[in-house]
């Protein structure tokens, strides 16, 4: 949301697609999508595009994880993870990139996160996915820059969302990361909004296939 509010500000016209309704902010449109159904991106990009004829940018932030030791993960929890975080993803790239190879030009950008270039313990399904995530970036890149399409992945670390509001804001956890972050938080969303504007302008023009990381220096630390 916080990234939407952003290019809308910027003057986009924003459309947001998710499982279900969670509510959107009044100039937001919404269309309901379920991102492991193969027809439903279809649509839901079709309609898109017949009502205002043209996508220039793609974020694909849609994720889940599933937090268990590497021998207690089921056969299901780990295809769900990747069904969503990387099929997902490459999926509506692909319908979005269809439209964009006509126009000859768009901006794709793939939320990575640092977990897919770090091993975490009890995150395997996760780390997987995002790893995987950035790597599609940097092939999709190659693929489509002829096309005029730009193809980049934005890395956050950890993040104060809804979702983990409760858990980051834990006193011993919450000091935890403030000893592993050189900035001395974690991030909040608002952190990622300048990194996906630029990603999405003309100002990045020829970067493509780069993986941005908005950790505030945590992977550059050295030590954890």
């Amino acid at each position: 949301m916080a990234i939407a509010r952003g290019f809308k500000e910027s003057g986009a016209t924003v459309v947001i697609t998710d499982i279900v309704d969670r509510g959107v902010d009044e100039g937001l449109s919404f269309v309901q999508c379920d991102l492991r159904e193969p027809d439903q991106i279809a649509r839901m990009v079709e309609g898109v595009v017949d009502r205002f004829k043209r996508v220039d940018i793609l974020v694909n932030n849609a994720a889940i994880a599933t937090r268990k030791a590497a021998m207690d993960i089921d056969v299901k929890e780990w295809e769900d993870v990747l069904r969503v975080n990387v099929t997902g993803a490459f999926l509506v790239s692909r319908e979005v990139g269809k439209v964009m190879m006509k126009q000859k030009k768009g901006r794709i950008i793939n939320i990575g996160s640092n977990y897919g270039s770090v091993g975490v313990s009890t995150f395997l399904a996760y780390c997987v996915s995002k790893a995987a995530v950035i790597h599609m970036s940097r092939v999709l890149a190659v693929e489509w820059a002829k096309d005029g399409i730009r193809v980049n992945t934005l890395s956050p670390s950890a993040t104060r969302t809804e979702r983990t509001r409760g858990r980051l804001e834990d006193p011993e956890l919450k000091a935890h990361y403030e000893h592993l972050f050189p900035v001395g938080r974690v991030l909040v969303t608002d952190d990622l909004v300048g990194a996906a504007i630029y990603l999405a302008s003309d100002a990045s023009e020829m970067v493509t296939g780069h993986n941005l990381d908005v950790d505030g220096g945590y992977l550059s630390r050295g030590e954890f």
